[in-house]
């Protein structure tokens, strides 16, 4: 090739191949909703188009409709979705038609567009060379610790025990997060704390039912994204690393496993520093070439090394219109690496904490029972939130003057 790869416009774009219509069997319940979703995530994108498209789905219960947004995950992480959310959605109802604005690809780059532009970025390479090696010695530690904890095998699970196929069910639940802000509030930690202790337990509930011993597992791995952009910098394209964090399944008591996981997070973002070491590795990509790091990625997947991915995007607050139509709820999906058989992703939206399981067909054919494991392990958590909530206003109550 002629360097780093670019960005080109489609000069035969047609939204015809983009934007896809189909409408449920009665009665367009959830049940096949999710089904639908799942089929929908299973066939792959077409590589000689531009990888999106948008499925339109109608005769979903309650006189609503649905949209499936697949996008690939080299154009569009997270971050980047909720910019393309609220480019594509308004803040409030209007109807209003416009006409389509005309549309003309730009041309794609010449040879010696692209020797030249790969020159510039060679030399643009060499000038931050000055400011990259200060960062390195200063990040040592944290790129040593995400390189030590990447290239460790994870303890074998159901999770990654098998290949997976190239099928895959889907499935969602909501829980209010004013319910997640009380867990915070009343039981420590932050909200991304009691997200990831009410997964931890799903998953000891889910291991126990499948017959796994868990009060021996040392741990459960996870693979949790962090955003490495720069402040000002571009929204677009996929600029996540991960960091990977042992959860303590072994724990039976709910409210210990909660601390734990603070002490891991707590840990993880204190002293290892891996933020900084992933995004360094991002800058060797960068300055010299992707294949390296493409090559230790691909190391990283054959060795196993998390049994889960747990991503957590905040969404606006507020209610978002197509046209008079109010989203009502947003499920988002993370992709399966080699060998993960569930990723979790979580999506905050109006009130609400969205999480969308995207299960391997064959492996996890079970993931409706795992959505449960989540409710009965976030419903502990409420108890004791709401027992701590209470113990603390009769405290108050007793201690009143007479």
């Amino acid at each position: 090739g002629y360097g780093h790869p670019v960005w080109v416009d489609d000069d035969r774009f047609n939204m015809n191949f983009h934007l896809r219509h189909t409408r449920l069997p009665l009665p367009g319940d959830e049940r096949s909703l999710k089904r639908l979703v799942g089929r929908l995530f299973s066939q792959h994108l077409d590589r000689s188009r531009p990888l999106w498209e948008f499925w339109v789905v109608e005769g979903v219960e309650d006189d609503r409709f649905a949209l499936v947004i697949k996008v690939h995950h080299c154009m569009v992480d997270g971050i980047a979705g909720v910019e393309l959310l609220q480019a594509l959605l308004t803040v409030s109802p209007d109807a209003t038609e416009r006409e389509p604005q005309e549309w003309t690809p730009r041309p794609a780059p010449s040879r010696t567009q692209l020797l030249v532009g790969e020159t510039n970025h060679r030399v643009d390479g060499l000038r931050k060379l000055s400011h990259f090696l200060p960062r390195v010695r200063q990040n040592f530690e944290g790129l040593s610790s995400l390189l030590r904890s990447g290239m460790k095998p994870a303890p074998r699970t159901i999770f990654t025990e098998q290949d997976i196929s190239p099928y895959r069910r889907f499935d969602w639940i909501r829980f209010a997060l004013d319910d997640v802000k009380a867990v915070k509030n009343n039981l420590g930690g932050t909200i991304n704390d009691a997200v990831v202790a009410t997964v931890t337990g799903a998953v000891r509930r889910f291991l126990v039912r499948r017959g796994s011993d868990v009060d021996s597992m040392e741990g459960f791995r996870t693979a949790l994204p962090v955003n490495i952009r720069k402040a000002g910098g571009s929204t677009v394209g996929n600029q996540v690393a991960l960091l990977l964090a042992d959860l303590p399944v072994s724990e039976p008591d709910a409210l210990e496993r909660l601390r734990k996981v603070i002490d891991v997070t707590t840990e993880l973002k204190k002293e290892s520093n891996q933020t900084g070491g992933a995004a360094l590795i991002e800058e060797v990509a960068d300055l010299t070439t992707k294949r390296i790091v493409s090559e230790l990625y691909l190391v990283a997947m054959k060795l196993r090394t998390y049994n889960l991915i747990i991503t957590n995007v905040p969404g606006p607050p507020f209610p978002l219109y197509l046209l008079n139509s109010p989203m009502k709820s947003i499920y988002p999906m993370v992709p399966l690496m080699q060998n993960q058989n569930l990723g979790i992703a979580l999506f905050s939206y109006a009130g609400g904490l969205h999480f969308g399981l995207n299960a391997d067909w064959e492996s996890f054919p079970d993931v409706h029972e795992f959505v449960e494991d989540l409710e009965s392990s976030f419903a502990e958590y409420m108890q004791l939130a709401t027992a701590h909530s209470t113990g603390l206003s009769e405290s108050k109550d007793t201690s009143a003057p007479a």
